[in-house]
């Protein structure tokens, strides 16, 4: 009994002193940079699925594709280029015409072509190299008649483009940094643009802050949480204890960790 009462007691210890997200006092920028993604992603999104039903209209019609492929990018404050991807998973039409050359890849390979042709469902890939050589995420809609799948529409961009637009007003000038990583590790952005790309949990930059990896580790399996790490101050090689708050920004399957850190 005395072994079991123990146990007990060491057990609501530990939940006494582990903070709910009710306690944690948020600084109110992650959710102001949460709020602009999703604004930012709505107005795509509706861009995207109006085009997406459009064209299923009249699949065949080329010129009507591009057209409105052109019209897309002239409206958008952050995509590189737009594209129309062949039921036959070829990328068939691209704008602007600097990405004329992709035209005619097949990239059925691509993990997010496989998924958004089989589960027809709109799909926010993963960070990667895109055919025409840069990282970027893909924010892709399919094109439906009734339960077929005719194609799809796609805006391309490198996520930092979107990410810095948004939370550049909210650090200038502030002693504190956000940065932004997505599931996996793979940094989208940050105030130090060499480390766009790499990987915290992995890349061999990072493998003597175990405290960072361990963090980093952590941020990528919770949803919202705070906590403690050592990293070198923003563009500088010394070495500072850093307080970490985060929140989870989901998007259809992907989810981009917001990550807000201050020196202490």
């Amino acid at each position: 009994m005395k072994k079991i009462l123990v146990v007990l007691l060491i057990t609501l210890s530990l939940q006494a002193c582990k903070k709910t997200d009710d306690s944690i006092d948020f600084p109110p920028e992650i959710d102001q940079v949460m709020n602009d993604l999703t604004s930012s992603f709505d107005t795509l999104n509706a861009d995207l699925a109006g085009n997406a039903a459009a064209i299923a209209m009249n699949p065949a019609d080329t010129t009507g594709i591009r057209m409105k492929l052109h019209e897309m990018y002239n409206r958008t404050s952050f995509v590189v280029e737009f594209a129309y991807v062949s039921p036959e998973k070829i990328l068939q039409i691209v704008e602007p015409p600097l990405y004329y050359p992709s035209q005619g890849t097949d990239i059925s390979h691509q993990d997010h072509i496989v998924k958004i042709f089989e589960t027809k469902q709109p799909v926010l890939s993963q960070s990667f190299e895109v055919v025409e050589g840069y990282n970027a995420v893909i924010d892709m809609y399919p094109i439906l008649d009734n339960n077929d799948i005719l194609g799809t529409v796609a805006g391309i961009f490198p996520p930092h483009v979107v990410l810095g637009r948004i939370i550049a007003p909210y650090v200038s000038g502030e002693t504190f940094e956000i940065w932004v990583m997505e599931s996996g590790g793979n940094v989208l952005y940050d105030q130090d643009a060499e480390e766009i790309g790499l990987n915290v949990i992995t890349d061999p930059l990072y493998a003597d802050f175990p405290e960072l990896i361990a963090a980093a580790q952590r941020i990528d399996a919770e949803e919202s949480g705070e906590t403690t790490y050592s990293f070198y101050q923003t563009g500088t090689n010394n070495k500072v204890v850093k307080k970490t708050y985060w929140k989870t920004f989901k998007l259809l399957d992907n989810q981009w960790k917001i990550i807000w850190v201050i020196p202490i």
